[in-house]
């Protein structure tokens, strides 16, 4: 693979040697045109639509989670003393 990519041109740059193939395109690229994401080369034009399509997770439902989950453990344990109190003061 290294012997053809020395014979092939940037895709981008006619006059530099290519150094990586983009593995969505199939385009051989210079070192400076080839960027890798996850392990992956890529040329500009497919890094900037692979980038596009990865989605960001929003933390907010997982926070919303825990916040419920601790505010009913606080009235629970709330709840619990009470309970408790109530049922020590009458055996006393």
């Amino acid at each position: 693979m290294a012997q053809a990519l020395k014979s092939q041109a940037c895709a981008n740059h006619s006059e530099r040697a290519a150094r990586a193939v983009c593995m969505s395109c199939k385009k051989a690229v210079c070192q400076e045109c080839a960027t890798q994401w996850e392990g992956i080369n890529y040329c500009v034009h497919c890094l900037r639509n692979q980038r596009k399509q990865t989605t960001v997770r929003s933390s907010m439902p997982e926070a919303v989670v825990v916040l419920v989950a601790s505010v009913a453990l606080f009235f629970l344990a709330g709840y619990l003393m009470l309970w408790s109190s109530v049922n020590l003061a009458r055996m006393l």
